[in-house]
């Protein structure tokens, strides 16, 4: 019987950060390029590269860990697409987190990620615990919500953390596993409201 991992898949922010992963959640390999708008067109390479150099066969991919967003429209379409065509050829597991709660490396802090045109994705969690769903806030309420949460630390635009130490750290609490016969909600700056 062939050995199984998991691939894990970021493709909502600037950088594309993929790892295969063992059957005991250890990274075996990995890769972390910079998109520059060009996310569609490397990301199919880049896993399969990642795959060869591995020598890990895409029938061997037993779980996706996917980021679901908030992030890059585009980014967060390539990463469902990809995790969906794995799971319908493949038959695996899909494991799903969204980025602001990815960013916090043991599941507690404020998580920021830049919207652009001055407003911001916002989540609170302690501890993986949401304190405060994830929402799209203008730049002006974020004096509001440091004061109120001030024992929390702030994490900005996955500054200063290593994905894939922030991986291994949530792994096996942030991430849930889609139910059979549904289908990925990735979350775009559509989907929140003010």
């Amino acid at each position: 019987m062939n050995k199984l991992y998991s691939l894990f898949i970021d493709t909502t922010q600037n950088y594309c950060n993929l790892a295969i992963l063992d059957d005991q959640n250890l990274i075996v390999n990995k890769l972390q390029i910079l998109t520059h708008n060009n996310m569609t067109d490397v990301v199919v390479e880049k896993i399969s590269e990642l795959l060869n150099s591995t020598n890990v066969d895409k029938k061997d991919i037993k779980n996706i860990y996917l980021l679901i967003g908030p992030g890059s429209f585009t980014g967060c379409r390539v990463g469902y697409i990809i995790a969906e065509s794995f799971k319908s050829v493949n038959n695996c597991n899909i494991l799903y987190t969204n980025s602001l709660l990815f960013q916090l490396p043991k599941g507690t802090g404020i998580s920021l990620i830049d919207a652009k045109s001055n407003k911001f994705f916002v989540a609170i969690y302690d501890q993986y615990k949401e304190i405060l769903s994830p929402k799209l806030i203008d730049a002006n309420e974020l004096d509001s919500i440091k004061k109120q949460y001030s024992n929390f630390e702030i994490y900005l635009d996955y500054q200063n953390i290593d994905v894939f130490k922030n991986l291994l750290a949530n792994i096996n609490s942030a991430f849930i596993k889609l139910p059979n016969g549904e289908k990925i909600v990735p979350l775009y700056i559509k989907g929140f409201t003010n």
